[in-house]
């Protein structure tokens, strides 16, 4: 059986969306006799924004998970500010407009670069090399963000020229659409893109998850070595939605929306635009609502039209997703709005329940949406097409979208096997 090691500071009980892209991943390598391995932070010594402890569940008997310590400074600001307040990326869960917001991001942006997670490298890089040499492994895996952890990779590849590395981007690295509220200064900007360029230079493959990011990156190196940026989606697990049934409201219109909600998502236009409904509405955020959200929904006087849960473990995040009319995936309002996507979207496309997609109409978010015949997307202007699709899904509860195995994870793990076996031509 073939062997990789996939390198990941997001491992369970991490919570969130990044972690499952290879929690999955390695759920389905053995289907293709491949076995993983993976090398991840102790949790006791981590900084994570979010905990769920229910992704334990889903790690494979197959896969060998190895933890190492860390040194993380973002414990530090946890135990000063309280653990619910260790920054999301971007500091999307702090407010943005005061002194501290300010000199915590600078700090960031400028005295850890690429990340403030790299304290986790000097533990991590023996343990890989000791994991590649006993294991006989000739491939690894780094994914980012963190985007320090290529680094492990860099290190591997330069003492082992043999040793295959498949450099995966969840995100994108200085074109992320945050990156600016890090404040880096341009020294910091220099070294930020000089790092990232080295990864992506010094990889044997690099991985994308939307067709953007696979342009992006691609456009940052030469013609030959842009070849070598593959696109590998996100995906849903079809085994998550078993043995859950779709049910919704008839009194009123039911809409979901889990995940971050910051303050450069620009909510208020779809607010305003709920507000104009001649029925009645409700929506429920399963994940961390930025402060100056929270500020404008009491201003606009919707509270009693919202609920607002907080992180939720990813199984009660899966049973809301069925229990609604439709749900709100809204772009970031950046320039950048177009490039890239959530991984989260997946899922949503898995529900099966319609997806209203606020934000640009052209994008990789609003194409997968259209692939899959999952939903509609809207201009932030749109206020008639919103209000039109809203009341075709309150009016029409056997929507059913065209998706298929194309994005289902057992699927996309093949793809990942292809591309393994590139590496024997």
């Amino acid at each position: 059986m073939k062997k990789v090691l996939i390198i990941s500071y997001y491992w369970p009980p991490s919570g969130g969306a990044g972690v499952q892209r290879w929690l999955k991943m390695a759920k389905y390598l053995p289907d293709y006799g491949v076995k993983p391995f993976v090398l991840t932070v102790d949790e006791s010594f981590a900084s994570y924004p979010l905990i769920d402890r229910s992704f334990l569940d889903e790690v494979s008997d197959e896969t060998e998970v190895y933890r190492t310590k860390s040194f993380e400074p973002l414990r530090i600001y946890g135990k000063i500010f309280g653990k619910k307040k260790v920054p999301y990326s971007g500091f999307t869960n702090v407010k943005t407009d005061n002194l501290l917001s300010k000199m915590s991001r600078w700090v960031r942006g400028n005295m850890f670069i690429p990340d403030a997670r790299k304290g986790w490298n000097k533990f991590a890089l023996p343990k890989a090399r000791e994991i590649v040499a006993r294991e006989d492994i000739e491939t690894i895996i780094t994914t980012g963000p963190p985007h320090s952890t290529h680094f492990i990779g860099l290190a591997l590849k330069k003492s082992n020229q043999s040793l295959h590395w498949i450099a995966d981007f969840r995100d994108p690295w200085t074109d992320i659409y945050y990156y600016d509220n890090l404040l880096p200064s341009k020294n910091s900007r220099k070294k930020d893109a000089e790092m990232e360029r080295l990864v992506l230079e010094s990889s044997d493959r690099v991985l994308a998850v939307c067709p953007s990011n696979q342009r992006l990156f691609a456009g940052k190196l030469n013609k030959e070595n842009g070849e070598k940026v593959k696109l590998l989606t996100n995906g849903f697990d079809n085994d998550d939605f078993k043995g859950i049934k779709r049910s919704v409201s008839n009194d009123r219109l039911e809409l979901v929306y889990t995940g971050t909600l910051a303050e450069i998502y620009d909510v208020k236009p779809i607010f305003i635009i709920l507000q104009e409904l001649d029925t009645p509405w409700h929506l429920t955020v399963a994940g961390n609502v930025a402060p100056e959200i929270c500020e404008l929904i009491r201003e606009l006087k919707i509270d009693q039209h919202m609920t607002f849960l907080g992180h939720v473990a990813h199984k009660e995040s899966l049973q809301l997703l069925k229990k609604c009319h439709a749900l709100l995936h809204i772009l970031p309002n950046t320039s950048q709005a177009i490039l890239g996507t959530t991984g989260k979207l997946f899922e949503y496309i898995g529900s099966g329940t319609p997806i209203l997609n606020f934000g640009p109409t052209e994008g990789d978010s609003a194409s997968f949406i259209k692939m899959a015949g999952a939903g509609e997307s809207f201009e932030r202007s749109d206020s008639e097409g919103v209000l039109q699709f809203l009341r075709f899904c309150f009016e029409n509860r056997d929507f059913s979208n065209s998706a298929t195995n194309q994005f289902s994870r057992k699927n996309i793990t093949g793809k990942l096997v292809d591309l393994l076996q590139e590496f024997e031509q």
